[in-house]
């Protein structure tokens, strides 16, 4: 998209190379921290605090970073931290098609659109996990495919145990865990088609289910009615474009399917309880050209 005043940065980017999709290395803040302004990534990244403290921003909602916690970013998340000097960690970066590997599984939970960004643990807990990220460490240099499939059997179990802490912690997503396939599918033709479509008729029609059947399946499993759950989406993303960019309003109402920017701004303004303009203003200071 033209007029973008962020990155979305790459794993190459990052590391300045192109592994195969499976990066560990270890996070320390010295100095100023090169990722205080908001970014995008297209791969997956799991962030483990070991020690420190700062701000960690994810999606509009603010963290207060401290020990013990690990962090979920998705693809297409709009993150930045601002990170004290002395925190140390890892950064566990995955791309889509590893994630896909474990796809015939129960999906990862802390992944999931709407789920909590940030899980808190007690420091005997954090320890086994750091115990198994040095195991991972040790074996990432080797490029043998026997232990190439170690890795990622080592990590399918990492992130196994990680779900099953996750949903200790939040019980409330547990049933994202087992979803319906027609929710699953419903939660993917958004991410499809939300720019030009917010009727929940359309994903209904695209389910063979009648809507009424549909809103019964978001009411039970994404815990609010499928019509805010397609406005969610489109807000959110409405927020993304006008932080990251230097789109006009009425750019953005045409990018997410408004014929009418006085329309979006009415929307924007209720679901936000600010103004377009006046939000992006709130964010002003992430831009440097502002």
């Amino acid at each position: 998209m033209d007029n973008l005043s962020i990155p979305t940065l790459s794993i190459g980017n990052i590391l300045g190379e192109d592994p195969l999709g499976i990066s560990l290395f270890r996070h320390s803040v010295k100095g100023r921290n090169e990722f205080e302004q908001p970014h995008k990534h297209d791969f997956y990244l799991v962030f483990f605090v070991d020690s420190g403290s700062g701000l960690h921003d994810i999606d509009f909602m603010q963290y207060k970073v401290s020990d013990n916690q690990i962090y979920f970013i998705r693809p297409g998340q709009l993150h930045n931290w601002s990170l004290k000097e002395g925190t140390s960690g890892f950064q566990l970066m995955l791309s889509e098609e590893v994630i896909q590997v474990f796809s015939n599984l129960s999906p990862f939970p802390f992944f999931q659109l709407a789920s909590p960004s940030c899980l808190s643990l007690h420091t005997k807990e954090f320890d086994e996990y750091r115990k198994q990220l040095q195991e991972i460490e040790k074996l990432l240099p080797y490029k043998d495919l026997l232990t190439k499939e170690i890795v990622v059997l080592r990590l399918h179990l990492l992130l196994k145990l990680l779900q099953k802490d996750y949903v200790a912690h939040f019980p409330d997503n547990e049933v994202i865990v087992r979803p319906e396939k027609i929710v699953q599918k419903f939660i993917d033709l958004i991410e499809i088609h939300f720019h030009e479509e917010s009727s929940v008729r359309f994903y209904a029609q695209q389910l063979n289910i009648t809507p009424n059947y549909l809103n019964i399946l978001s009411q039970k499993y994404l815990k609010t009615a499928a019509g805010d759950f397609i406005k969610d989406r489109i807000m959110l993303e409405a927020k993304r474009l006008l932080i990251s960019t230097s789109l006009s309003m009425k750019e953005i109402a045409y990018q997410l399917g408004f014929n009418d920017n006085g329309y979006f701004s009415k929307a924007f303004r209720k679901h936000t309880g600010k103004a377009p303009s006046d939000f992006r203003e709130s964010y002003n200071f992430y831009h440097s050209s502002h």
